[in-house]
């Protein structure tokens, strides 16, 4: 009882100017960019980062293989990140079902999120961070990104669309 207890704890963030102070405004740029239901397949990009969601199948189980990466235009570098989500923590993510990892409540009482994976991502509202918090600021190796409606609808499509 304890554990589901505590899962649901929630904790407000330091917030910005945008939004909570780990995540990146930046993060307002991203939109849909090419949805392929055929293949299961989500593209979100903006001008400084991407992200791709796609169907992966490991040991006979549905999983999400997530890539992204975030270029720092000023002096032309980047990061570039890979994991592989649950359709449970994909759902969490993208504000489709809620919950905290109960090893990850930490996160939720350090940094302020109403849901949220150690290793995966964090998420306030529709603030959210692949794979972790950041300081907020250029050169972080995590992708921000706002999630709207479009998004939202687009995530749980994607979803739907593999399990038909």
């Amino acid at each position: 009882m304890h554990k589901e207890t505590q899962s649901k704890k929630q904790h407000v963030p330091e917030m910005g100017r945008v939004g909570p102070i780990w995540w990146h405004h930046h993060g307002r740029k991203i939109r849909v960019d090419k949805v392929n239901s055929t293949h299961y397949r989500l593209t979100l990009a903006g001008n400084a980062a991407h992200l791709i969601i796609e169907s992966h199948r490991i040991n006979r189980q549905d999983k999400w293989l997530l890539s992204w990466s975030v270029t720092q235009q000023s002096i032309q570098e980047g990061a570039k990140g890979t994991i592989i989500f649950s359709t449970l923590k994909l759902k969490q993510a993208f504000g489709l079902a809620d919950g905290v990892d109960p090893s990850s409540q930490w996160l939720v009482t350090r940094y302020g999120a109403e849901s949220a994976s150690q290793f995966y991502f964090i998420r306030w509202k529709q603030h959210l961070n692949i794979p972790c918090p950041g300081t907020g600021n250029d050169g972080d190796p995590n992708i921000s990104i706002l999630i709207d409606e479009e998004i939202q609808e687009a995530v749980r499509q994607l979803i739907n669309s593999d399990q038909d």
